[in-house]
C-alpha cells in the first residue's frame, strides 16, 4: 500500500480528484470487513482506489466506469503495473448511460462520480447490488453545503439538492441500512438487506 499512497500523493499534486485519506482508509476497512467478490466503481480516475480494493480483497473482480479517455489509459497502465489487470475492466462513457444497461450484480459499489447525478443513479445502483451488498458513496456532504454548514453558491445548488435527495432516499428507504460519516467531504455506507 505504500506504493499506492505515493501514487495517490502524486496524482493529487497533478490536480487529479483523489479520494481523501480518511475516506480512503474507511473504504479499505469496509472492503476488509465485507470481502466482496464483485466490485463496481463509478468514477475510476487513474485507477488507484480500484487497485487498492483489489489488493485488499485478492479474490475480487472490478468493473469500472470512467468518461475521461486519458484517465482510462493511465488506469489500465496502473492495473498492469500492480498485476491486477486480469481482474479489472473499464467501460468508457457516461455513467448515466452505462449504469442502466449493466447486467452484472455486485457485492460492493464505490460511487465517486459526478455529484449532481447520485440521486439519478440510485435506483439502478440498488438494483445492481446483491443482498447484503454495500453502496459506498463519497462526497455526500459536499463541502458542507448539503447540511447548510456553509452558504451554497448558486452554481452548486443542483448538486446540493441532488445530494440531499440521495441522502434522504438511502436513509429512509425500507430495506436499506445507512450510516453517514462526517469525515472530510462526507461518506455514506448503505447496506441492502433484501434480495
Amino acid at each position: 500500500m505504500e506504493r499506492i499512497k505515493k501514487l495517490r500523493e502524486e496524482a493529487r499534486k497533478q490536480g487529479n480528484p483523489v479520494l481523501r485519506d480518511k475516506s480512503f482508509e474507511l473504504l479499505l476497512k469496509t472492503i476488509r470487513e465485507n470481502k466482496p467478490k464483485s466490485i463496481l466503481e463509478i468514477g475510476v480516475n487513474v485507477g488507484l482506489s480500484g487497485i487498492a480494493m483489489l489488493l485488499e480483497e485478492t479474490e475480487s473482480t472490478l468493473t469500472g466506469i470512467e468518461i475521461d479517455e486519458d484517465c482510462i489509459k493511465k488506469a489500465k497502465q496502473n492495473y498492469k503495473d500492480f498485476g491486477v489487470s486480469e481482474r479489472a475492466k473499464i467501460f468508457c462513457g457516461d455513467a448515466g448511460e452505462i449504469i442502466p444497461i449493466l447486467t452484472g450484480k455486485y457485492d460492493f459499489i464505490f460511487l465517486d462520480g459526478p455529484k449532481g447525478h447520485y440521486f439519478e443513479y440510485l435506483p439502478n445502483l440498488i438494483n445492481s447490488l446483491n443482498k447484503n451488498g454495500i453502496l459506498f458513496a463519497d462526497n455526500v456532504l459536499f463541502r458542507g453545503y448539503v447540511e447548510d454548514e456553509t452558504p451554497t453558491p448558486h452554481r452548486q445548488m443542483t448538486i446540493k439538492h441532488s445530494m440531499q435527495n440521495f441522502l434522504n432516499a438511502i436513509e429512509n428507504t425500507k430495506g436499506l441500512k445507512t450510516t453517514v460519516y462526517h469525515i472530510e467531504d462526507g461518506v455514506s455506507i448503505t447496506k441492502k438487506l433484501y434480495e
